[in-house]
């Protein structure tokens, strides 16, 4: 006696609720992959800004380098996240270019004439500059990352002191200290550039699933 199997296929109901499904998982994975990648946009974009006004600052220095022969004091060349407008690009050299007003008397500090040019910073939609711990929230800060929206660059490349945490002083080669950072966010996602003493930029960004931060080789900041 032959035996016959019978076999169910499924119904068209059935295949579009799993399309449907599936569907919907890739778009979630899109978005998130999206999101990611505006992220590190928008964090590399940052970062080449302040590492352009470094090299401006040094330039400058080297252009202006005359004036200390008369005792000048060459003040800091800034770029500040919360003014737009001083995001964009400096122009050191030219027919229309950034000049240096001595200051009135030997030794005091003179000013800047700025000149830009290209495009200013555009945040994504959704995107914020967080000028503090509160307005980051409710994602964390960096063990070691002080919100910071203004940099001040020396004329040799290095931050001024006026951008520089106010910490007790570090001697241990092993242990890190305070550093400025710019914080990025949408309230899900966040980036960190962080600019240390000698100018250089690190991009940190937030790992949702852990709940840290990772830096440069997926580092984290531990406080002293």
């Amino acid at each position: 006696m032959e035996r016959q199997s019978l076999q169910r296929g499924f119904s068209l109901i059935e295949m579009m609720i799993v399309c449907a499904i599936i569907g919907i998982v890739v778009g979630l994975a899109l978005a998130s992959f999206a999101q990611r990648d505006e992220a590190a946009r928008l964090a590399e974009d940052v970062a080449a800004r302040i590492r352009a006004r470094r090299a401006a600052a040094i330039r400058l220095n080297a252009l202006t380098q005359p004036t200390l022969l008369e005792n000048y004091r060459q003040p800091p060349v800034a770029i500040d996240f919360t003014n737009v407008s001083t995001t964009n690009a400096l122009v050191t050299e030219g027919a229309t270019h950034t000049t240096f007003n001595t200051p009135t008397s030997a030794g005091g500090t003179g000013s800047w004439n700025n000149v830009y040019q290209a495009s200013t910073l555009t945040l994504p939609a959704g995107w914020r500059v967080a000028t503090s711990a509160t307005h980051l929230s409710p994602i964390p800060v960096i063990s070691l990352g002080t919100p910071t929206v203004v940099f001040n660059f020396s004329g040799d490349g290095r931050l001024d002191s006026s951008s520089l945490p106010t910490a007790p002083p570090n001697i241990n080669p092993n242990q890190e200290s305070p550093f400025p950072a710019i914080y990025l966010t949408n309230g899900r996602a966040a980036r960190a550039v962080a600019v240390h003493p000698s100018g250089l930029t690190e991009i940190w960004a937030y790992d949702e699933s852990a709940g840290t931060w990772r830096g440069f080789g997926k580092r984290t900041a531990v406080s002293p």
